[in-house]
């Protein structure tokens, strides 16, 4: 199966990436050349059926990042390593005595490039070096160069912009381009197409959505209808609600979707997800997940996945709830202190976000979208079995009873 890469760079790299992947026949390239980086969120709006973006450098890929949010297809880019500066050095090398002292270099991470250093062993000399931040300006960069031109006669410029390469080659500044290394081009696409083969069979799994019937009869129907439009699936009524059935694509596609946003939003604590190996299976993650969102405070729709991992839908980069308990760590807590796998899973959240290992009450209730008196309890729980202590006390008022502050005392990652 032939897999189809969008390249975004400068027409040069566009062109080799053709000549590094001229023996690779599973692969097709869709090209994109720009001539400044912040031109990729235009050219991205031309972007045509493809199951993977590659971008030139972090630059055209960080412009990008707003409309890559709406495009379901994996997106990396090609990082700036020790290979590209040091083979760009080499090269240098062989056309001019080469002195660290005599270059102007911009660079993505200047890290990166302080790391050669200290490989060459370069004894103290020291180029100037410019990073490329995110909201860099292209004229700022030329004149970087420029001035460092005008004040050494001697200087060479070294640029990670093809553009700004143009611009020094007219104003006659002697100037290299930094060198696509083909090994590190190879091994980037090699990995933007695994992702683009995970995401496929992701995308392609077995899911069920459950609409519940607590909505009135006359609404039902139409709701019911237009959700398997959007969802492009399977409507079943049963007792236990409306079924849909399709495919966790389906799903990610529509989340896209205004129509489906607002829908989804009127039906709050009313619609849920479900994916497994087995239509059966993800008929009862889907009936698992509504029965979670209407005795938990939802900000859903929510997914339960084959892992028993629930997902909000609207917010898929926060940390997932465990519904099942599997490590024996965690499984002893449970019985020890009654706590369901979804607090379980909660609290460990709450530990691994905190900058402080301590907390309070009201802390934890603002964590889990409780009362103080339920987060309470929670904790009385912890303690009982000594997987909480008590450390000390606050006070944040000159009045009232102080309050306890707690650590938790079992494995959160």
């Amino acid at each position: 199966m032939r897999t189809k890469v969008a390249i975004f760079g400068s027409k040069e790299f566009c062109q080799r990436a053709v000549q590094f992947t001229e023996q690779r026949s599973e692969l097709v390239l869709d090209l994109y050349p720009y001539t400044v980086p912040s031109e990729s969120p235009d050219l991205l709006k031309k972007l045509l059926p493809c199951d993977a973006i590659l971008f030139s450098g972090s630059l055209p890929y960080i412009a990008s990042t707003e409309i890559l949010a709406s495009i379901p297809v994996p997106a990396i880019y090609l990082k700036q390593d020790e290979t590209e500066i040091t083979t760009t050095l080499l090269a240098i090398s062989l056309h001019h005595s080469l002195e660290l002292e005599n270059m102007s270099i911009d660079v993505r991470d200047r890290r990166v490039f302080e790391n050669v250093l200290a490989d060459i062993k370069a004894d103290g000399q020291r180029p100037r070096i410019y990073q490329l931040e995110e909201d860099y300006a292209l004229q700022e960069l030329i004149d970087f160069h420029a001035s460092a031109y005008e004040n050494n006669p001697s200087n060479v410029a070294v640029t990670s912009v093809h553009a700004v390469y143009d611009c020094l080659v007219e104003q006659s500044v002697p100037v290299f381009k930094m060198i696509s290394v083909k090994s590190s081009f190879l091994k980037t696409i090699d990995r933007v197409c695994q992702e683009a083969l995970l995401q496929k069979s992701e995308t392609s799994k077995i899911a069920a959505g459950i609409l519940g019937v607590s909505i009135p009869t006359i609404e039902l129907k139409d709701t019911s209808e237009k959700l398997a439009q959007l969802l492009h699936a399977h409507c079943i009524h049963t007792e236990e609600g409306i079924l849909f059935y399709t495919t966790q694509g389906a799903i990610q596609t529509a989340l896209h979707n205004p129509e489906f946003q607002q829908l989804a939003a009127q039906l709050s604590g009313q619609l849920a997800f479900g994916s497994g190996r087995t239509l059966t299976d993800a008929k009862e993650n889907a009936a698992s997940a509504l029965r979670y969102m209407q005795t938990e405070p939802s900000s859903g729709p929510y997914l339960l996945d084959e892992k028993k991992e629930l997902h909000t839908l609207f917010q898929p980069a926060g940390n997932p709830i465990e519904l099942r308990v599997i490590e024996p760590a965690l499984t002893d807590i449970a019985d020890k202190t009654a706590l369901s796998p979804a607090v379980l899973s909660k609290l460990a959240t709450f530990g691994q976000s905190r900058q402080s290992t301590s907390f309070t009450a009201n802390d934890l209730a603002s964590h889990l979208g409780v009362s103080r008196r339920t987060a309470e309890r929670t904790i009385k729980k912890l303690l009982s079995s000594d997987y909480a202590n008590t450390v000390g006390e606050e006070m944040t008022y000159r009045q009232g009873r102080p309050r306890s502050v707690y650590e938790l005392k079992f494995p959160i990652y």
